[in-house]
């Protein structure tokens, strides 16, 4: 990050909004330099200006700038730590069971906001919401059908960084994966098992049709 552009996010995360005067005199530099620092802020979705400072009396209002949403990760957190102990505590406080059990329930959170209704679906087209809906919550997954087999790949794992101490966390993919797809997930490559991704075989609950067979499944869902 240029250091200009830097200083200007940590003044906006600071005072919350600013007009192009204000950054400049704090950066002690001309307007049109700030105006171009703050362009290309805003080309990068770091900078909103929608909103604007009416003046008292005649004259145009003056143009506001604040940080979207986006910018934000560009500030240090915890969250990674604040996740890690929690699932300490968790585990010292819950019997295994339990622990299980709360995973599970936050696998179920998270299907609870996939499209309804997928059981209607044809299988096909299950799959396939299936998947697009992983890609939405950051797993990077496609689909390949390989003779009569039907293999998921996910290439991003949102909780890699927990799961060499929480193991049990996986728990959270094999009830998402088997109420997306409707069909139970068997892993046959594990990425934190020095695996390039998460693989699992996907195994129909009941036999598909032959209308629906995995020869029929498109291929790099």
């Amino acid at each position: 990050m240029h250091p200009v552009r830097q200083k200007i996010l940590d003044y906006l995360k600071r005072y919350g909004q600013a007009t192009v005067t204000e950054l400049a005199d704090h950066l002690e530099m001309a307007p049109v330099s700030v105006r171009h620092h703050l362009d290309l802020l805003i080309g990068d979705n770091l900078v909103e200006t929608s909103r604007v400072r009416r003046r008292a009396g005649a004259g145009r209002p003056t143009r506001l700038y604040a940080l979207t949403d986006q910018a934000d990760s560009l500030f240090p957190n915890n969250y990674q730590q604040l996740a890690r102990e929690s699932l300490d505590i968790l585990k010292r406080t819950l019997s295994p069971e339990q622990f299980i059990e709360v995973m599970t329930e936050l696998a179920n959170k998270t299907a609870d906001r996939a499209p309804q209704q997928l059981e209607a679906l044809p299988p096909a087209e299950r799959l396939q919401t299936a998947i697009q809906f992983l890609n939405d919550e950051g797993y990077m997954a496609f689909c390949e059908c390989e003779q009569d087999e039907i293999l998921l790949h996910t290439c991003h794992c949102p909780y890699k960084d927990l799961v060499s101490d929480h193991p049990e966390i996986c728990q959270i993919d094999h009830v998402l994966i088997r109420r997306l797809t409707g069909m139970t997930p068997l892993r046959v490559s594990h990425m934190t098992r020095g695996g390039v991704r998460c693989t699992y075989k996907l195994i129909a609950l009941d036999p598909l049709p032959q209308s629906v067979s995995p020869a029929k499944i498109p291929a790099n869902v």
